[in-house]
């Protein structure tokens, strides 16, 4: 194995599953719209009653927006929405409301630059072997000691991507705990997808002008 060569950055880009931005440095090469199909295994996925459960999860992307959708059964079914704004948020469908999600891990990473996939993370990898997943070929990369910045908030694992576009394909992890993490993709499909793919709900958007309205205020008036 060989190491990628880069230099450990001077500022990290945090984002969780759901991350106030998508983690997406500047890349070679500008990918067309995008629909992941995965599925993730693992810790925490089914809740406290199952917690290594499994879950369907189907990513969208358009340039620096990006939408989630999961299911790991009743009452673990939502929805991420990122990008643009600068924000995150989820929404599950057990409630009627958007929830800030700019720390949550799920999902968080969903494309590295394919040559140097650690320049805007903070850790080291080092290359491993390349795979066939869904049709793409995908390079592998190993990651030690990343504290909760790999892939869905793992510390040690080996994570694939794209060899063109940089999009996460899978990855096998394990968490700060020793828990196990794993992301196949099963299908990708190219092609374009409308802006309304990544809006919110009319009501929850007026919700979240409010909140944001009112949290400016608060910040004029610390000033």
């Amino acid at each position: 194995m060989k190491h990628d060569g880069q230099h450990k950055p001077r500022h990290v880009v945090a984002i969780g599953i759901l991350a106030a931005c998508t983690l997406i440095p500047a890349l070679a090469a500008e990918p067309p719209d995008v629909k992941i199909d995965a599925v993730l295994e693992g810790s925490g996925i089914g809740g406290a009653a199952n917690p290594d459960g499994v879950a369907a999860q189907t990513i969208w992307i358009k340039g620096n927006k990006v939408r989630i959708d999961f299911d790991a059964g009743e009452g673990r079914r939502g929805r991420i929405l990122r990008g643009g704004s600068g924000h995150a948020w989820l929404l599950m469908s057990t409630s009627h409301r958007a929830l800030p999600a700019d720390n949550v891990k799920l999902g968080a990473i969903t494309r590295l630059d394919p040559q140097q996939p650690c320049q805007d993370l903070p850790f080291y990898c080092e290359s491993v072997e390349t795979r066939d997943i869904a049709g793409r070929q995908a390079q592998g990369w190993r990651y030690r000691h990343a504290g909760q910045a790999g892939p869905d908030g793992t510390d040690s694992g080996a994570f694939w991507i794209d060899a063109e576009y940089g999009l996460l394909l899978s990855f096998k992890a394990k968490d700060l705990g020793g828990r196990q993490h794993r992301m196949e993709t099963t299908a990708i499909h190219f092609g374009d997808l409308p802006q309304e793919t990544f809006d919110l709900p009319e009501s929850l958007r007026r919700d979240i002008d409010r909140a944001e309205s009112n949290a400016e205020g608060l910040r004029g008036y610390q000033q």
